[in-house]
């Protein structure tokens, strides 16, 4: 389990959300691979659940593997999501060097009051 946050972080039209603190972390199911990329290194499904708040009304929607999911996009100032990411063997042979990679697209150049996302393994 991995909980990350940012504070009080402006962030760009286009650009993906950074997570510049680890709140929780518990195993090595998911970690930080960067500033803006969560990798998950075993196979399996995950929630995740991302949200925050926003100076301005902008648009934030997750990434797998550079694809968007369409069932978690949302708009608004006060944006969050929760929604569900499988991990098979098909598709990452040896998961530990070629993980499955989650980032959270923002839309609108504005400013995160607080930004958090929280992944767990879950089966």
């Amino acid at each position: 389990m991995l909980e990350a946050y940012t504070l009080n972080t402006a962030v760009g039209a286009d650009s993906f959300v950074p997570f510049n603190s680890i709140a929780y972390k518990k195993g090595c199911s998911a970690e930080t691979s960067g500033t803006s990329s969560i990798a998950l290194n075993k196979c399996g499904v995950y929630l995740v659940t991302a949200g925050g708040s926003a100076s301005a009304p902008t648009t934030i929607q997750l990434y797998k593997n550079g694809i968007a999911q369409p069932q978690s996009q949302r708009t608004g100032e006060s944006v969050s999501f929760s929604t569900y990411v499988t991990v098979e063997e098909n598709n990452t042979p040896c998961p530990c060097t070629s993980p499955t990679v989650l980032q959270v697209f923002n839309t609108d150049a504005v400013t995160f009051t607080d930004f958090s996302i929280v992944v767990e393994k879950i089966a």
